[in-house]
């Protein structure tokens, strides 16, 4: 503590008892704590002790008061500390038959789950039913508890008697019910239904790709157009060649044409052949997709086709395995 310290803490001790001594308490009280607060010294807080007592504060002048009579001195005390206790221990043997006693009942939830105050002082739930040291006078007592009504008693504490004050909790229909557990207290589980099993399994695993299915949807176009295409262009050959070869008989010049149009009905078969099977893989593809979506969350491993088009001499397919 600096030099400083005592002798602010000196000041306010001296203006604080002047003011005691004069009979102004209100103004006491604020200098002598802020006194006591900065430098303890029995004569500081003896007078504090007896200035909240005459105030109306028993219980905090009392234990004040108590804390003086207690405290050890040396034998080389100043005479003004030694004085100090013996003062002290007067007022407190003529205070402490004054305080008297409050005993708070509440019916409705269990002590660990109600919040007391006493004009607006928090007080321990430990007290309920059980004396508590009151200064007298009359005193607000209020009760709460989540998800119950709160309620509120006024009570007048009589010097040096017991009183009783009993308050009631009633469940508040309205209240809205707490989610978190108490501590120590483990959150139960929600139960694991196949609809949690279909979110998760949904959650865990991306939607099939479509682009295989259009892929083959695209080849199976373009093997549509080229058969197509082809298709017309052998027909205009044949026309060709059915006006060249009367009775069925074709001359040796036509062998071009005879050529180009088994070339070119070829080339229609394998068109319309690749169409058909990439339509068809598409279709399946997409079919499959579909109901792998829906079966995503029976958790079995479903076989997989992979289809395989094949193309030959004036035909064409496709074929596949389950992997």
């Amino acid at each position: 503590m600096s030099p400083e310290d005592v002798a602010a803490a000196r000041s306010l001790g001296t203006d604080g008892t002047r003011l005691a001594d004069a009979g102004d308490c209100n103004g006491a009280i604020p200098k002598l704590e802020a006194a006591e607060k900065l430098f303890h010294a029995p004569t500081t807080l003896d007078r504090l002790g007896e200035c909240e007592i005459s105030v109306g504060r028993l219980v905090a002048g009392t234990e004040d008061l108590n804390r003086v009579v207690r405290e050890p001195l040396a034998a080389s005390a100043p005479p003004a500390f030694l004085a100090a206790k013996k003062r002290a221990q007067a007022a407190l043997t003529a205070a402490l038959p004054r305080i008297g006693n409050l005993k708070i009942h509440v019916d409705g939830p269990t002590a660990d789950k109600i919040a007391i105050t006493v004009d607006g002082v928090a007080v321990s739930s430990a007290l309920l039913d059980a004396d508590r040291p009151t200064d007298p006078g009359a005193h607000a007592v209020s009760v709460s508890a989540t998800g119950y009504k709160a309620d509120t008693e006024n009570v007048n504490v009589r010097e040096g008697a017991e009183s009783t004050v009993s308050l009631k909790l009633e469940i508040d229909p309205t209240a809205v019910a707490v989610g978190a557990p108490p501590p120590g207290e483990a959150a139960t589980p929600a139960p694991f239904t196949a609809t949690t099993a279909s979110a998760q399994v949904s959650s865990g695993s991306s939607a099939p790709s479509r682009g295989p299915a259009i892929a083959a949807f695209a080849v199976g176009g373009v093997g549509l157009l080229v058969g197509t295409v082809f298709g017309v262009l052998a027909l205009g050959s044949k026309s060709t060649l059915d006006s060249e070869c009367a009775n069925k008989t074709c001359p040796a010049k036509a062998q071009s044409d005879i050529d180009s149009l088994s070339s070119k009905a070829t080339i229609s078969t394998v068109g319309f052949g690749v169409g058909i099977a990439g339509v068809a893989v598409g279709a399946i593809l997409l079919v499959v997709q579909h109901g792998s979506e829906k079966s995503a969350a029976t958790w079995h491993e479903v076989p997989r086709p992979v289809w395989s088009p094949w193309i030959g001499v004036g035909t064409a397919g496709v074929g596949g395995t389950f992997q």
